[in-house]
Order: C-alpha cells, then structure tokens, then sequence
C-alpha cells in the first residue's frame, strides 16, 4: 500500500494572518498576509461558523475586514462593488450583498 506523505498534514493559522478565503466548489483556498495561499478542503461555511469575524462578500468569498485596502460600492438600479485586499487581490461584491457590505466596511473604516 502506498502512503502519500502529504496525507494527515493539517495547517493551522491565525485569524490575523488571513487576508481572505476564497471557494472552489467543496475546496477553499487561504490567502494569507505573507503571500501563500493555502488549499483546504473544507467549504466557506466551515470557515465562516469557526471565524464570525469574517466577512461574506459573495457566495465564493470571505475576508477579512483588516485587511481591506480599498472598496468600491454603486448604488442605484444596477448595484456592484468590490474590494481590494492588501495583497491586491481584486474580489467582487454580490449585488445582493452591496448595500450591507458597503454600510459594514464604511463602518469599519469610521471606526479606525
């Protein structure tokens, strides 16, 4: 029987080291603030019920609100948005989601 080394490897990380959290069907991909990007093999829910802190911007995406470099939202007939991470990851704001996560950000940056 062939073992796969990689197999039972389990990463563990800081919230504060998370930039964002990115979904490809069952899988997740971690942008972290040093510049890996980290495979798991878990949903953005998994993630989202253990890190409330996060923020979901879209059906694929979570980030983390420390990390926001900019942001973008447009009202009106045709609302869009999106978000610029420290990293320069570039990610959208489901139009559903536009009006609260710009409330939510623009509250955050007040805050700071």
């Amino acid at each position: 029987m062939k073992v796969n080394p990689g197999a039972g490897v389990r990463h563990t990380f800081d919230l504060n080291q998370v930039i964002a959290i990115t979904a490809d069907i069952n899988y997740s991909y971690v942008h972290m603030l040093n510049g890996s990007c980290l495979l798991r093999s878990r949903t953005l829910k998994w993630f989202y019920d253990r890190w409330p802190e996060l923020l979901r911007i879209h059906k694929n995406a979570l980030i983390n609100p420390i990390f926001v470099e900019y942001y973008s939202v447009t009202g009106g007939k045709h609302p869009s948005g999106y978000v610029v991470m420290k990293n320069s990851l570039r990610l959208e704001i489901s139009r559903r989601n536009v009006k609260s996560v710009g409330e939510q950000l623009r509250l955050l940056s007040e805050a700071n």
